[in-house]
């Protein structure tokens, strides 16, 4: 696929992910500088569907992995949230031998152990903002700023 930089695919998406709906340029902006800044060829973007916790253009760009090395996306929140189904998706992507680069964790999934080390990180954030929210609801009942 490549002569020697990879050839990073983008996914982007319309729908909100960890907490922020950032626009579609934004996302292709910074996967594309992801890509420059490590010499990566930038393979333009896709962008998801819509519907919630349909991830057909993601299944579809993983089909297709013999034309890339890698996918770009943003965020981790992007993946889907059903355990198995992130899993199977992660899985393929390993099998077909593409990296999977998070530009906002700074994480990039090569082997299938990562694949462990990532539902770590995720169950972590989902602690972290679970332990957050809580933390806000009760400061405002409290009548705190």
């Amino acid at each position: 696929m490549s002569d020697g930089s990879l050839n990073v695919k983008g996914y982007t998406s319309r729908r909100a992910f960890s907490g922020f709906r950032i626009p579609i340029p934004m996302q292709s902006a910074s996967i594309r500088k992801y890509c420059e800044d490590r010499g990566f060829i930038f393979n333009h973007h896709v962008v998801e569907n819509l519907t919630p916790e349909s991830f057909l253009v993601l299944e579809r760009v993983v089909t297709e992995a013999r034309l890339y090395d890698g996918i770009a996306m943003c965020s981790i929140g992007m993946l889907p949230k059903d355990v198995e189904h992130r899993t199977s998706i992660l899985r393929r992507c390993i099998d077909a031998g593409l990296s999977v680069h998070f530009i906002f964790e700074q994480y990039v999934l090569r082997t299938i152990s990562d694949i462990d080390e990532l539902a770590d990180l995720i169950s972590m954030v989902q602690r972290l903002t679970t332990s957050s929210a809580q933390t806000s609801t009760i400061a405002d009942l409290l009548g705190h700023d």
